[in-house]
């Protein structure tokens, strides 16, 4: 691959964006009302997640479309803040359901597309009203607030949970991760927040029950102001860092682990904010055990599946954690995945099969 990694990427980005048009429904407005639309279905659940991720790419598109010549930023405008404000009004906090008369939010999992799509506010930024931003303030410490009194396992109806096998119930290191970016997050974002000191020591909680392993039972190291073993509640990961999740091992979860971590990473440091050392935990030390689990053509050694097909799901999310790993942890020979991981999609995107 010849040019920039970036301008493939856009290239890419520009055609799904142009294709999912197909899959775009912008609703009736009031004269006055902000445009408001949904990508796909609209509904509660992955309907969620979907709309927020398409919110983010058109936004993305709409921001760094010039790089590439791209001739629709405006319309890519559009359709990122259609898109977004729909989300917004659809959460528990809003005035308006989803397409399927419900409201999104208040669960174990509404902070992972929420997290995903969080780099793109700061990309939208000029272009958010004061109402959107008092919007988008409303939601993050209602979702924080929740997780910090409301949250329970959803299997082990216990307050956080970390076992090492699938059978156990309890085996949530991903999740784990992205309910404590978000809690760390609106921490950071509203310290004027009456519960954003309790929002931290909660986020800590989550952050030490991510990438956990037994050791950490005893360990007296401290982080953030206490002993690892004092958070510790469980391990999550096997001692050399295999994860048994959703009952194999699941190179792919791993990866999300990384990745998680590498959003919240990313957009701190962007906006200048501070990141909690237990966001890090044992993060380097799987990184080094993923690293051997890349082929040479960027592809993710994906081993285990189910319906998330072998060597297929979770490419995607290897991309972030690399960059990640090159900023964090200085392991910048990793970079030249990217361009490789780049050429597969290209390829996909073409129609070609192996």
């Amino acid at each position: 691959m010849s040019e920039s990694p970036s301008k493939t990427a856009l290239e890419l980005i520009a055609r799904w964006a142009r294709a999912a048009e197909n899959d775009w429904t912008q609703f009736p407005t009031r004269s006055g009302q902000s445009p408001m639309g949904t990508y796909s279905t609209g509904y509660n659940g992955w309907g969620v997640q979907t709309q927020q991720k398409y919110a983010a790419t058109l936004a993305t598109l709409a921001c760094l479309g010039d790089k590439i010549d791209f001739p629709y930023t405006d319309w890519a405008l559009q359709r990122a803040l259609a898109a977004l404000r729909f989300n917004l009004a659809s959460h528990h906090t809003g005035p308006l359901t989803c397409t399927d008369n419900t409201k999104w939010g208040h669960t174990w999992i509404s902070a992972l597309g929420t997290e995903r799509m969080m780099f793109a506010l700061k990309l939208l930024e000029p272009h958010l009203s004061d109402a959107d931003q008092a919007t988008i303030r409303k939601l993050l410490c209602s979702e924080a607030d929740w997780l910090l009194t409301d949250y329970r396992d959803r299997r082990l109806e216990t307050r956080i949970s970390a076992t090492l096998w699938e059978h156990e119930h309890g085996n949530h290191p991903e999740s784990n991760i992205w309910n404590g970016s978000l809690l760390w997050r609106a921490s950071v974002l509203y310290p004027d927040h009456p519960h954003a000191a309790d929002w931290q020591e909660r986020a800590h909680t989550f952050l030490i029950n991510g990438v956990s392993i037994p050791a950490d039972a005893d360990d007296p190291r401290v982080v953030t102001g206490k002993p690892i073993c004092k958070r510790h509640i469980g391990a999550n990961f096997f001692p050399h860092y295999a994860l048994d999740h959703h009952g194999y091992l699941n190179v792919g979860y791993m990866v999300i682990c990384l990745s998680n971590a590498a959003f919240l990473h990313n957009d701190l440091k962007a906006l200048g904010l501070p990141a909690p050392e237990s966001l890090y935990h044992h993060q380097q030390d799987l990184w080094k055990v993923v690293r051997n689990m890349i082929f040479d053509d960027g592809r993710l050694i994906r081993i285990g599946g189910d319906t998330r097909i072998r060597y297929a799901y979770c490419q995607e999310y290897l991309m972030p954690a690399i960059l990640y790993a090159a900023d964090r942890f200085k392991d910048h020979e990793a970079l030249a995945f990217i361009p490789r991981q780049l050429e597969h999609i290209r390829h996909e995107a073409a129609g070609v099969t192996s």
